[in-house]
């Protein structure tokens, strides 16, 4: 879309406000390069209109494409600044998301992307989760380690950690920051199950996104939720 005016605003806006590029670049700043993981992270883009939008971050001299792989240029890369205060605003003032606006798999893989594998065993381990509603399987599984966090929908074959009963606006909504972990917890919108550590140990690793404004393990009563039996 072309503003015709001189202000910058518009023209960033000309090359960046197009419907899916900001969330492409969201993939590229979040080290996805491969043309097949950008997809993944943007599903509902078709593979022919992501190549176009590619292309023209390309002729603005943002991206780099070479084959099946883009990678952010200089420019691009200073786009960090512009959409990481973006996403923090939004968390902040937009509402939740919409129920049909939630999926498991962009879901997981977000929360998975945002886990500090520090906090992790070195020996893999899984989550099990179930969620009560769902527009796709009801079953997936979030293995973890030091070396890798990938939700997945086949049984991994992993000693469990824990297993978590919710549903997704439950998760999105503490994951997001709109929920606290512990009111959830507490009013069993979600419940674990699992080691007397569970609990915890799902704060910590699973915590909040990077977006939130709240901070992992805050609370706003005393004491700890049981676990389920």
């Amino acid at each position: 879309m072309r503003y015709a005016q001189h202000c910058p605003i518009a023209l960033a806006a000309e090359v960046v406000s197009e419907p899916w590029t900001l969330l492409i670049i969201r993939e590229l700043l979040r080290g996805n390069t491969s043309v097949t993981d950008i997809a993944a992270g943007v599903p509902g883009v078709s593979a022919g209109l992501l190549t176009r939008r590619l292309r023209k971050l390309e002729a603005a001299g943002l991206v780099t494409l070479r084959q099946r792989e883009a990678e952010l240029t200089e420019a691009g890369r200073q786009l960090e600044s512009v959409i990481e205060p973006l996403g923090r605003w939004g968390a902040r003032w937009l509402p939740p998301p919409r129920h049909g606006d939630l999926d498991p798999a962009l879901l997981l893989r977000d929360i998975s992307r945002g886990i500090d594998r520090t906090t992790l065993p070195a020996q893999a381990v899984a989550i099990h989760f179930r969620f009560t509603e769902s527009r796709g399987p009801q079953w997936w599984w979030l293995v973890l380690s030091r070396s890798v966090a990938a939700p997945t929908i086949h049984d991994p074959r992993l000693p469990q950690a824990m297993r978590i009963d919710c549903t997704l606006g439950a998760l999105a909504g503490v994951w997001l920051g709109h929920t606290d972990w512990l009111d959830a917890l507490r009013d069993k919108s979600i419940v674990i199950s699992g080691p007397r550590t569970a609990v915890r140990q799902a704060i910590v690793w699973i915590g909040v996104s990077p977006y939130s404004g709240r901070r992992a393990g805050t609370g706003t009563g005393a004491g700890e939720p049981t676990l389920s039996s």
